[in-house]
């Protein structure tokens, strides 16, 4: 028995004989990480630089930053950097680990490890080529072996001494990435040490084990940074991906915790689930190097599993998007203490073994990448060969988008750009799949080209027919998601010469409108118009929304708006004219939309500027419901819409305080995702009559659920047939086909397309009659007896992208999506599905801002007798 596990045991035996109380007292750091080496004594232990061993409590992100910046300064293997920040504006720190010899040619090194994954490359792999092993720590906050694992890992690398460690430090570049998620481990660690005790609390039900509202799982906006790889809609992730393309790494390990009853996982995840894009042989290297990992868990004792659960189908995580750039990626899931003691299923938790273990572990990896050094260089090497030859075989050549909304198309070229796509423009009008694509609005990403397999898993449509149980979503096509007109381009002997001149991103600023004595009319296509306008309702101007298209007449001459276009008098304000064009100004050059200056309310070919039928605009005073019983992911991306997207003020309040919240000052209230619980009848009457009284009402998912079981709207969720009705019409199945079933009776997260009616406010702004929706769950609203209510419908045979049963494809079709109608005063508008999912679904999110100002300006039809 070693003198870790002797240690464990006697403390074992003192947690016995104190019943209740648990003796806990963190071993020394060399214990923990149990290799047998010396160590520099002039490289700070962690307790040197923080005042506390590592176990004795949870490192905040300071006292981390603070160690890796300690060591670097006293280690010449060590250098650390900052690669990017957290919404927060915390930091991205990341350690480069090598010998003192490879520091000082470490660009050259990098850049002959590019050179291995250049489009063609043929060299031979120098001898003295160092392998690349990226360990990337705290991409969940409330899993905090993950990133205290930092400590015991940068100090055996930097203070370790023998022939081992030096033969890691002069064939490796290491790089110990973190924190990926600072604010949410601040949250988690400031949660944890305030319940510091001096007699630790074991019992699962403890208050230090159960975490307040919004957890500690997620970023500032309450995102989940493992499922952003691909979207980049973090800025964590972006910098993340951007300092893992600057390497390309070899390995890429994820370090995560899962649940207490549990033992540790490690990667692949059930073979049969491995995305089609991923290599099989980066499959067969990572079991091959499982051994190492094997080997130092089986000398512990300890439980493990692998290839089950955790699939890699999602391209999006961690664990799987960097293997579409030539890494073998590991996640690795250790059972949490969430906490420093903890009572489990597998006995009583200490919170230094967690940490010890996950760096024990992550050292077993990179002995694995020494020993398998030749092999993983030669792979990422022939992983570029394939998918060039991969490429060259695909009869797809090009996709090719469009969008008259320039907002969504600069995002969408942001996150190509983060990929290192190539991207050009369209050099000729073509029409593709029915689609007419216009040079000025449109782009073409050649499909041939280095970056294959993530132009894949970003563009390719996969329609997936087998039953595979789905950990995550099983379709995410971003140009669906970003509601871009979108098409492949087939190779063929008349297939035309699409490529134009090259773009990376596009000029954002709109040219400022002239100045006018009159008015100025904001045209609602751009995804940004709902910024640009409540810019201008805070600064309290008055605005009208025209329904119709028209055209507005400036000095230059005339110029189409699109429904939903805004016209700001200049007249009758209370503001000067000249401080009105500033405003304008700013809003053109901030915002990136299409201002027009008009000089007449006469239009030709629309309704006037003054007409009947435009609608005033309030400024909205938006309420989200927060709190236990809420969806933490779908709250935060709604309000990352509103503050960060749209710079709206966004009230949040708990629902537990909801009944002590004054509604009055609200012109909306939004709730999104969750169960609701808290809230009684007596509850949702206030919401009632706040609605009659002229509230908006926005609910989603389960939001909208709520409204239905407490008859604030007249909505309704339609019925399914056939056996997925229940009762005896259902077949008995054999036990060991429940995730089949599963799979079969739900969907995990697909795109389904959407009709939508273009004359409905809601729509304003959208170009298309077919709208990309995220599907999860089988959920849409029956037609009740208005014809108009539903203005957003699965259109019929509508699976776009992902895996959905054909029974839950034809069930769904003409379901409502949107379900819209006027209660009293105010309005109802609920929607069946998450319209900013993740925050790359910016085609339906469109659908969400227009119910956020145009949420009255649609009217009920007049009943007979009426």
């Amino acid at each position: 028995m070693s003198i870790r596990r002797f240690a464990a045991a006697i403390l074992a035996g003192f947690a016995i004989l104190a019943g209740s109380a648990h003796a806990y007292d963190p071993k020394p750091l060399v214990e923990l990480i149990d290799q047998q080496v010396e160590y520099d004594p002039a490289i700070p232990l962690p307790e040197d630089v923080t005042g506390f061993k590592v176990g004795e409590i949870i490192y905040t992100p300071d006292m981390i930053y603070a160690y890796m910046r300690a060591v670097a300064a006293a280690s010449d293997r060590v250098s650390v950097e900052v690669i990017g920040r957290s919404h927060f504006g915390r930091p991205i720190l990341r350690a480069t680990v090598t010998s003192p010899e490879n520091h000082a040619r470490l660009e050259e090194i990098r850049e002959a490890h590019l050179a291995l994954s250049a489009q063609g490359s043929t060299g031979a792999i120098p001898a003295d080529q160092p392998v690349v092993v990226n360990l990337t720590h705290g991409v969940h906050g409330s899993e905090p072996s993950s990133y205290d694992a930092i400590m015991p890992i940068l100090y055996f690398l930097a203070a370790g001494q023998g022939a081992e460690v030096a033969d890691i430090l002069d064939r490796s570049v290491i790089h110990v990435i973190g924190l990926i998620n600072p604010d949410g481990t601040d949250r988690f660690a400031n949660w944890t040490n305030m319940h510091r005790a001096r007699v630790p609390v074991a019992d699962p039900q403890h208050r230090e084990h159960y975490h307040a509202w919004p957890w500690c799982r997620t970023n500032h906006y309450w995102f989940d940074l493992n499922r952003q790889w691909l979207p980049l809609t973090q800025p964590e992730v972006r910098a993340l991906v951007r300092a893992t393309r600057e390497w390309m790494p070899n390995i890429a390990a994820d370090f995560h915790e899962m649940g207490p009853n549990t033992s540790y996982f490690f990667s692949p995840g059930p073979p049969d689930g491995l995305h089609p894009l991923l290599s099989t042989a980066g499959l067969e290297l990572n079991q091959r190097m499982n051994a190492f990992l094997t080997e130092q868990l089986d000398s512990e004792g300890a439980l493990y599993v692998s290839e089950e659960l955790f699939d890699d189908f999602y391209l999006g995580y961690g664990s799987s998007y960097p293997g579409l750039i030539g890494a073998i990626p590991y996640l690795f899931e250790q059972s949490s203490v969430r906490g420093i003691v903890q009572e489990t299923e597998f006995g009583t938790f200490y919170y230094d073994d967690k940490v010890g273990q996950q760096a024990r572990v992550g050292l077993a990896l990179v002995r694995a990448a020494l020993a398998n050094r030749e092999q993983l260089l030669s792979f990422q090497r022939d992983f570029y060969r394939e998918s060039q030859r991969l490429a060259n075989a695909d009869p797809i050549i090009a996709h090719v988008f469009s969008s008259r909304d320039a907002g969504r198309l600069a995002d969408f070229l942001e996150v190509l750009d983060g990929h290192g796509i190539e991207v050009r423009r369209l050099a000729q009008r073509t029409r593709q799949n029915g689609i007419d694509f216009d040079p000025e609005t449109s782009y073409v990403v050649p499909v041939r080209q280095r970056e294959y397999r993530v132009v894949q898993a970003l563009f390719e449509t996969r329609i997936v027919e087998d039953t595979t149980e789905f950990y995550d979503v099983s379709g995410w096509t971003q140009p669906l998601a970003y509601g871009l007109d979108f098409a492949s381009v087939r190779a063929g002997l008349f297939a035309p010469n699409l490529a134009g001149d090259r773009v990376s991103v596009l000029e954002r600023a709109a040219p400022a409108p002239a100045e006018t004595p009159y008015a100025y009319v904001i045209d609602w296509t751009h995804f940004y118009a709902p910024r640009a306008l409540n810019r201008v309702l805070q600064a309290g101007l008055r605005a009208r929304m025209i329904p119709g298209g028209t055209t507005v007449t400036t000095a230059d001459g005339t110029a189409p708006v699109s429904r939903g276009s805004v016209v700001i008098p200049v007249q009758g304000q209370d503001l000067a004219p000249d401080v009105i064009h500033a405003l304008m100004a700013r809003a053109a050059a901030e915002d990136g939309v299409t201002i027009h200056a008009a000089i007449t309310a006469d239009v030709r070919g629309g309704p006037d500027l003054g007409s009947f039928s435009s609608a005033n605009v309030r400024r909205p005073e938006v309420l989200l419901l927060t709190g236990r019983g809420t969806d933490v992911n779908a709250v935060g991306e709604i309000w990352h819409l509103l503050d960060h997207e749209m710079h709206m003020a966004v009230s949040m309040i708990d629902v537990s305080e909801f009944a002590r919240a004054s509604l009055s000052r609200y012109t909306h209230i939004i709730m999104a995702n969750g169960g609701y619980g808290a809230l009684d009848e007596d509850q949702a009457k206030r919401i009632g009559e706040w609605i009659s009284a002229g509230g908006i009402f926005l609910g989603i998912q389960g939001g909208a659920q709520f409204a239905i079981r407490h008859n604030l709207t007249s909505a309704t969720l339609a019925e399914r047939g056939g056996n997925n009705s229940g009762n005896s019409a259902v077949t008995p199945q054999p036990y060991e086909d429940i995730n089949t079933w599963d799979t079969v009776h739900g969907i995990s997260g697909a795109i389904f397309a959407s009709e939508i009616d273009l004359t409905h406010p809601l729509t304003f702004g959208l170009t298309s009659e077919r709208l990309p929706v995220q599907k999860e769950g089988t959920n849409g609203f029956a037609q009740g007896d208005s014809p108009f209510s539903l203005p957003v419908r699965y259109a019929a045979n509508g699976l776009m992208s992902g895996y959905a049963s054909q029974q839950n494809i034809e069930a769904l079709e003409g379901q409502g999506v949107v379900f819209a109608e006027r209660r009293g005063s105010g309005s109802v508008i609920l929607f069946a599905d998450n319209p900013y999912y993740r925050a790359y679904f910016r085609g339906s999110a469109r659908l969400f801002t227009n119910a956020i100002f145009f949420g009255d300006s649609f009217r009920n039809a007049r009943r007979r007798g009426e």
